[in-house]
């Protein structure tokens, strides 16, 4: 073999080294970025972590971290009707009461984050209006639980999620309270409805 050969040889065994070397350093740095994600992800989303922020007035308030789930398709969607309905259905066919209170949660805490994205796109009055009827769905999860509670049912964890729960609303009514003006007066009737059960599932939290 030739000295040119041999060098051209050479060349491509290191080429060829170079580019697996690139490709395995790529696969770890995706591999590091996977892992801090799933740690991230990892983290209880309902933990509550509640911190100071100013807000434009310079008043502090309490900001409560609790994870709200996408809020799908919103009210001023043709399609929404049908989701209201099967949403309906699905909670009729729940007959566990534990499981109910959960699905009812879990429709609350849609309503509120779409009455948020909806005021967020000027629409005041809808926006009003899905948060009144996400609290009471809320308002049915709480009045269950209690009630299980008093038939002597362990339900400290799901009292401690309801207490997530019921402050992160209080907390976003708030803000609906704050930003709206053509439906006021109904906002703050809903935020008194909220403020009431916070205030009731704290006093049963404390009391188990």
């Amino acid at each position: 073999m030739t000295g040119c050969a041999i060098l051209k040889c050479a060349a491509m065994v290191g080429t060829r080294f170079f580019k697996q070397a690139l490709g395995a350093s790529a696969a770890v740095t995706v591999g590091v970025v996977v892992l801090v994600l799933s740690i991230m992800a990892a983290v209880d989303p309902m933990a509550v972590s509640p911190h100071q922020e100013a807000t434009d007035s310079g008043v502090l308030v309490q900001k409560v971290e609790y994870y709200l789930p996408y809020s799908g398709v919103l009210p001023d969607s043709p399609l929404y009707k049908f989701k209201a309905l099967r949403d309906r259905i699905s909670l009729w066919l729940v007959t566990d009461p534990a499981k109910k209170a959960e699905k009812e949660l879990l429709l609350a805490d849609k309503r509120i984050g779409a009455a948020v994205a909806l005021l967020d796109g000027g629409k005041d009055k809808l926006a009003v209006s899905t948060a009144t009827k996400g609290e009471k769905y809320l308002e049915q999860a709480v009045n269950r639980v209690l009630g299980m509670a008093e038939g002597g049912k362990d339900v400290k964890s799901m009292l401690g999620v309801l207490a997530k729960a019921t402050a992160k609303h209080e907390e976003m009514m708030v803000g609906i309270v704050g930003k709206t003006q053509q439906a006021r007066s109904v906002a703050e009737k809903t935020l008194a409805l909220t403020s009431m059960l916070h205030e009731r599932v704290d006093q049963a939290v404390r009391e188990n």
